[in-house]
Order: C-alpha cells, then sequence, then structure tokens
C-alpha cells in the first residue's frame, strides 16, 4: 500500500497538528480548487490495474469480444457467456435513455404501473449472462457523465435491468478529466434494479462529487448551502440477492459506498471497503472555496463555527439501509473511513460475521431490526480511532439482537479526537459481548462505554472483558452486566458482577 496515510495526525499541546504532505501527493484539481493548499487526507491508495496480457484465458464456451461498441450490444443480450479482451476501455458515448416500471410496486387505480425514467453511459438490459472481464478497465469520465441529466434518481453510470447476470474481475474507474467543480456526476456508479447479480473480485474506483472535502457541511439532500451533486458507489433498488464478493471499493467523492432500497436478500463477502478522512484543521486553511464563503461555518442544520481537532468523513455512509430492507449478511469484510460505516436500520434479519472497522468517519456500528428480524453481529472488530464504535441510537431499540466485538488500538499515528468513545448501546432482551484485542492501552477518557441512552437497555446482558468504563444511565435496569472495568450504575435493579482478565478468554 503506498502512503495509506497521506496525512499523519499527532495531539500535541491538545491540538490535532498535521505534518507535512507526502512528497509524492500533487495537487488534484478534480477534486479542489487551484487556490487551496494541496489537501490533506487520509485515504488507500488503490492498486494499479494489472499489465495487459497479450495471451489470456478464455474459458470453454465463452465468446470472445475486443471493443466496447460489442459490449454493449452484449449487455442487451440474454444467456451468454462473454469474454472481454484485456485492455482499457473509456466510455465517450452514452446508452439511449429508457423507461421501464419500478419492480415491485403497485398499480395505480388506471392499472399502470409506475415508471422509472433512466440515463446512463451503460445500460444492461439482458439477463442470465456471464461477463468474464479480468484484466479489463472500464473508465467513465465526468465529461461523459455531465452529458446526463441532472435530475434526482434519473442518471447513474450503470444501470443492471437485467436479472442473473455475473461481472468477473472487472476493474471500474472514474476519471475527473474536468477542473473541480465544472462538471455534474451521476447519482450512482452502480444502480441494480433486478435480481440475483453478482460482482465477482471486481475493484471501484469512484471519484467526484460537487461539493467534496466538507462532509455535509453545506447539506446532503435539502437544504442545499450551494450546489449539490453526490455521488455513489452502488444504489440496490428493490432488486433482491445481490452478492459482491471479493470486491474491493475505494470512495473519493461525498457519497453513499453501498446503499439499500427496499431490498430482500443482500450478501457481502470478502469485500474491502475504504474511504476518504479530513482533519478540520485542513478546512480550516482554506483561502477559497464553500468553507471561505461561509466563513468557515457550518451551515447545515444550524450556523455554527467548523470546528477544530476533529476527524470528517468526505464521503457518506458505507453500507446503509434506506427502508424496507431485510436479510442483509457481510461476512469476513473490512470497512474503513466511511461516514457511518454500518448503518443498517431494518425491517428483517441482519447479519455481521468477521467484520472489521477500521478509522470510522462518524461511528462504526448502528444495527437495528426492532422486533421485526434478528440482529446477530458475531466475531466482529473495531478501533476507535477518531469516533464512536457504537451508536444503537437512530432506529427502533433492537429486541433479542446479538452483538460481538473486539476492540482495537487504532494505528499508531492516530490520536484521539473530542468524539473517542466506545459510544452509546442499547437494547431490549440483548446480548453485548467486547472482548479485548488492543496491543496499548486506550487513554482513560476515551475508554468508556455508555449504556441506555434515549432508548435504554432493559433485560440484557453485557459481557466487558476490556478495561473500559461502562456508564449505566437511569434508562438501564434489570440487566446482568460482568466487567473487567469499572462500573457506575445509575439504573435500577441491575446486577454488577466484577469479571478477572484471566477469566474472559
Amino acid at each position: 500500500m503506498k502512503c495509506c496515510h497521506l496525512l499523519l495526525a499527532l495531539l500535541l499541546a491538545g491540538r490535532l497538528v498535521l505534518l507535512p504532505v507526502s512528497a509524492e501527493e500533487q495537487k488534484d484539481l478534480g477534486l479542489q480548487l487551484a487556490e487551496n493548499p494541496p489537501r490533506r487526507v487520509i485515504s488507500k491508495t488503490p492498486p494499479v490495474p494489472a499489465p495487459i496480457a497479450d495471451e489470456f484465458e478464455i474459458r470453454q464456451g465463452f465468446r470472445l469480444i475486443e471493443t466496447l461498441d460489442e459490449f454493449r450490444v452484449a449487455i442487451k443480450r440474454d444467456n451468454q457467456k462473454i469474454r472481454m479482451k484485456p485492455g482499457v476501455y473509456r466510455a465517450e458515448d452514452v446508452d439511449p435513455p429508457m423507461t421501464g416500471p419500478i419492480p415491485r410496486t403497485q398499480p395505480s387505480d388506471d392499472g399502470e404501473l409506475p415508471k422509472n425514467r433512466q440515463e446512463h453511459i451503460f445500460a444492461v438490459n439482458g439477463s442470465n449472462n456471464y461477463f468474464d472481464l479480468r484484466g479489463v478497465v472500464f473508465e467513465t469520465p465526468v465529461s461523459v457523465q455531465s452529458k446526463l441529466s441532472g435530475r434526482a434518481h434519473v442518471a447513474d453510470t450503470w444501470h443492471i435491468n437485467g436479472a442473473a447476470n455475473t461481472f468477473e474481475g472487472g476493474y471500474f474507474r472514474n476519471v475527473v478529466d474536468r477542473p473541480y467543480p465544472d462538471y455534474r456526476v451521476t447519482e450512482n456508479e452502480f444502480e441494480v434494479c433486478n435480481d440475483n447479480n453478482t460482482f465477482l473480485d471486481c475493484i471501484f474506483v469512484v471519484t467526484g462529487s460537487v461539493p467534496y472535502g466538507y462532509t455535509d457541511y453545506y447539506g446532503k439532500g435539502g437544504p442545499n448551502f450551494g450546489r449539490l451533486n453526490k455521488h455513489s458507489f452502488m444504489s440496490i433498488y428493490r432488486a433482491n440477492n445481490t452478492k459482491l464478493i471479493g470486491c474491493q471499493v475505494y470512495m473519493k467523492t461525498f457519497g453513499h459506498c453501498v446503499h439499500f432500497h427496499n431490498v430482500d436478500g443482500v450478501l457481502i463477502k470478502d469485500c474491502l471497503f475504504t474511504g476518504t478522512l479530513r482533519a478540520t484543521n485542513d478546512v480550516l486553511k482554506e483561502t477559497v472555496g464553500r468553507a471561505k464563503e461561509y466563513d468557515f461555518n457550518i451551515m447545515y442544520r444550524g450556523k455554527r463555527p467548523i470546528p477544530r481537532d476533529l476527524m470528517i468523513p468526505l464521503t457518506e455512509d458505507g453500507v446503509r439501509s434506506y427502508g424496507g430492507d431485510k436479510n442483509i449478511t457481510v461476512i469476513d469484510t473490512t470497512v474503513e473511513r466511511l461516514r457511518g460505516c454500518f448503518q443498517l436500520l431494518c425491517v428483517g434479519d441482519v447479519t455481521l460475521e468477521n467484520v472489521t472497522v477500521r478509522e470510522a468517519g462518524d461511528f462504526s456500528f448502528d444495527l437495528s431490526a426492532g422486533d421485526q428480524g434478528k440482529v446477530v453481529m458475531k466475531n466482529c472488530r473495531g478501533d476507535i480511532a477518531y469516533n464512536p464504535l457504537f451508536n444503537l441510537t437512530r432506529g427502533p431499540i433492537p429486541k433479542d439482537a446479538f452483538y460481538e466485538v473486539t476492540i482495537l488500538s487504532p494505528a499508531e499515528d492516530v490520536r484521539p479526537t473530542p468524539r473517542t468513545s466506545l459510544g452509546t448501546i442499547c437494547g431490549d432482551h440483548c446480548t453485548f459481548i467486547f472482548h479485548d484485542g488492543t496491543t496499548r492501552p486506550l487513554p482513560p477518557q476515551v475508554n468508556r462505554v455508555s449504556c441506555g441512552g434515549k432508548l435504554g437497555l432493559v433485560d440484557s446482558t453485557v459481557t466487558n472483558y476490556t478495561t473500559a468504563r461502562l456508564i449505566l444511565n437511569e434508562r438501564v435496569r434489570n440487566c446482568t452486566i460482568k466487567s473487567v472495568g469499572p462500573v457506575e450504575d445509575h439504573g435500577s435493579e441491575n446486577a454488577v458482577i466484577k469479571i478477572e482478565p484471566a477469566a474472559a478468554e
């Protein structure tokens, strides 16, 4: 990994300060205004595509295609096995717009189904296809995205309208070929609109949004304090049983990584989703742009000064539900440096197993299905680098849920911010287990868990094998608390049991 941290943060004299930018970093005029100093961010560098091979495998039964025009034709047909010749293919044109019915919606009184207008660079309308894209790089420039509509919920770079397609081994990247902010981007790089589609061992590099560099300080859907053009990786829209297996997503844009809308069934396995962070102190160094225009005030949800010494996400959430979603499964996956790494407030089962979260931009885990499904978070891990680990405050109170997490030490160059902690837990008949995976002590002021929140913690069990302090508020009642670390009990009818570290594992 080249220069994983382009920015190094130290806490000196109570202030988060920045070391010099790596010599490798150049000012990217596609992502910032030319007059500003180079933006300093924490972001993982995507892998370079493999060299184009003269010889490559064509599996039995697959048909070779060698041009982007052939590919556009192939994605409109059914029941094919397609091998695309390795190479770099840059889109210069767009597919025709189309209108189709919205899946799983009720007809109107006159019998008509609601319609969905689409504009796109690529419309994948065929079904039951296998696309072998190993060694293939698709480039979708913002100049071409700018040819599409700017209306909300219309333009996406790729629309997957067909069902039961597999995309294997492709490298998909945006190209920012115009200076910031003189371009328009699509709402999502991919929108999946039909069932049983699979992305296998693909890499996605998602770049470009307006504004960029300020998290949601100037709006994220209304009201907007200036032009807003978000760009997410993937929307799964009324489409069931989508799979992302062995995929990597690199986010350098204000938008979600993966988000769901009325979905039954998603599998994310063996994946890496990684975003971008920026220190607020770096925002305060700008000489032009939106922060300067608003006198370095946050405008969204109330005018107030941009705080110092925080680390903000330049993306939105990592894995996000929007309503009506169920049967979401994430296994053997790492999510890092995205706003809410997991915000899954669902109406059915949610399963996270062997999931790692690092350096969350706002919080790591917010998982709830109320009493409509089962939340199981098993053998997961997370650090508390800059922001809370848990934020179980936004959805219905979790019921009969299971949360197991090992607390990790942050990277050695990371120093806590005023928001750092293990966060807030709540629940009804829930089980929480905290394991200690740290390699050095966490600072006492951040090594704490708030129990109860506004929703309460009742008839539940918390087993804390770490040294963290558990703070039980007045809404915690009839719980069994077993803890290595100290416990402050402000609740009622709780059984607090001291355990020793040796009894933990």
